[in-house]
């Protein structure tokens, strides 16, 4: 309880409303002490603007949100303005923004307290339907206030990217052409074509010792040329017979 409670001392303290519904469906809204004035500085305040009417017009959009049956309409109306006043709006933007979070939050919790209510699964599939809704909506808003809050900036990722002698980097992503690695497929090998080959760097030959004992054959003529490359050929490998 001290920790909670020294937690809490830190924390800033929301700014409250006095909600009376008449006997006529009548609502009497105001502040709930006698400064008056003090009450409308920490309202407009709280909607991120200096103007009285303007916070007064976002507080009357919150009130309109409560349900006409609800038991505790001022606590529901002090709920969604603490919401509000948690956002810090730093203009009226933002301000209006953080209403809507307010109120669709509100709206999806009362969504969801009818489809764990009701008896009848065609209401609990229209409740539950439109609670996803405003919950998704919800998750835009505070997507669209933070992109609003870095007012476009974007951020860019430096790797370290190494580069061997004699090779190149590449910007972007390297596909393989197969899984089973960049130089081979199905256990043959094949030469790498296109922006791939400067991936891996260059290296001497290797000398092995050939396990059957043929020799390679060494060009007769005078117009020598290199061995072609290894490509995949369409159709069926023939079986040894």
């Amino acid at each position: 309880m001290l920790a909670a409670d020294a937690r809490g001392t830190a924390w800033h303290v929301p700014v409250s409303a006095s909600l009376e519904v008449g006997p006529e469906g009548g609502t009497d809204l105001g502040s709930p002490h006698d400064d008056p004035r003090g009450w409308l500085v920490r309202l407009s305040d709280a909607m991120g603007s200096r103007s009285d009417e303007f916070a007064v017009a976002q507080l009357s959009k919150l009130t309109v949100m409560i349900a006409k049956d609800n038991p505790t309409p001022q606590l529901a109306l002090n709920a969604m303005l603490a919401g509000v006043d948690a956002v810090r709006p730093e203009n009226e933007i933002e301000g209006q923004l953080a209403v809507q979070m307010a109120a669709t939050h509100h709206l999806a919790m009362r969504c969801l307290s009818q489809a764990a209510t009701t008896d009848s699964p065609a209401r609990m599939e229209a409740a539950g339907t439109l609670a996803t809704k405003m919950l998704r909506t919800y998750t835009t808003q505070l997507e669209a206030l933070a992109k609003l809050r870095r007012s476009g900036a974007q951020t860019v990722r430096v790797e370290h990217v190494h580069v061997y002698q004699g090779g190149q980097a590449i910007v972007g992503s390297v596909t393989a052409p197969n899984p089973g690695g960049p130089l081979e497929k199905e256990h043959q090998p094949h030469a790498l074509t296109g922006p791939a080959t400067h991936a891996i760097p260059p290296s001497a030959p290797m000398l092995c010792q050939d396990q059957a004992g043929d020799r390679m054959p060494v060009a007769g003529s005078e117009r020598e040329a290199p061995v072609p490359n290894a490509r995949r050929r369409p159709g069926k490998r023939r079986t040894a017979g």
